[in-house]
């Protein structure tokens, strides 16, 4: 009975030193907004910092990591630079769960938490993803101080961030004439080609000549790539939605945490 007493009593005050106005405990849900033969997202990589974390800059040639991430969805490395720069901030990758898990495929969506924030050390929120299938297209904010988690009074505030295509990047480290392991596109692709380039907004699923077009392609998924619904360089173009909530109001931990006290003190009432 000690030991229950000491954890009840570790919890509540553990809750109750969390209970600053400026702390928060927050989930992040991912949606691809492709329709039907669209592309897919690789799992998505998600850090919290203190606004000097910079993944990418357009112009500028992408790091290893980012190299990674854009040709072969893999968020190791970025996180490995992540947890290098900013030790008190947070980070995760966030996997669908459904069809082909753990690829996002056109109009699924996956929440994952909890991630525990506060102005200092974890203010601000950076994503990364690759479009599949494309050779190093992916998603992201090039501005480490774009998504603010809280407002000039230290208040957490949700944000719903809406990627259009217009935002979608190109890695310019791959050139764009075919599709290799792990994301091969129908029945052969062509070897990996450097491109030696930089940073720029993608110009959507153009191949150079001789290069193997993706259109009517079969996805590692099984569906058919449609021109329609693939072709996020088409106005007002909708490629993913992020969102990050609260998990709960301060005020609901406060009364939980006053509800183990309470709860620790009957049971010591009850012993003596």
């Amino acid at each position: 009975m000690k030991i229950i007493n000491k954890g009840i009593a570790t919890l509540a005050l553990g809750l109750s030193l969390s209970l600053s106005a400026t702390a928060a405990v927050v989930e992040v849900e991912v949606s691809n907004l492709f329709d039907d033969g669209g592309l897919a997202i690789t799992p998505v990589w998600v850090g919290f910092h203190d606004g000097t974390f910079d993944s990418f800059d357009a112009g500028s040639s992408a790091s290893a990591s980012l190299q990674n991430l854009a040709e072969n969805g893999a968020t190791g490395d970025i996180s490995s630079d992540f947890a290098a720069s900013n030790p008190s901030g947070t980070d995760g990758t966030i996997f669908a769960f459904g069809g082909n898990a753990p690829v996002f495929e056109p109009g699924e969506s996956a929440t994952s938490g909890f991630f525990s924030v506060d102005p200092t050390t974890s203010g601000y929120f950076s994503f990364l993803s690759m479009l599949i299938p494309t050779n190093d297209a992916f998603i992201g904010n090039d501005n480490p101080l774009a998504y603010s988690l809280f407002n000039a009074q230290g208040i957490f505030q949700e944000l719903e961030i809406l990627v259009l295509g217009s935002e979608v990047y190109d890695a310019g480290t791959e050139l764009n004439r075919g599709f290799g392991a792990p994301f091969l596109v129908g029945g052969g692709a062509e070897p990996r080609q450097d491109e030696g380039g930089v940073v720029t907004f993608s110009n959507g699923l153009s191949v150079l000549p001789g290069g193997l077009a993706i259109i009517g392609s079969n996805t590692p998924t099984g569906y058919t790539i449609d021109q329609a619904a693939a072709d996020f360089t088409a106005a007002g173009f909708e490629v993913a939605r992020i969102s990050v909530t609260q998990v709960a109001e301060p005020e609901t931990l406060a009364i939980l945490a006053l509800g183990l006290f309470g709860l620790l003190a009957v049971k010591r009432r009850k012993q003596a």
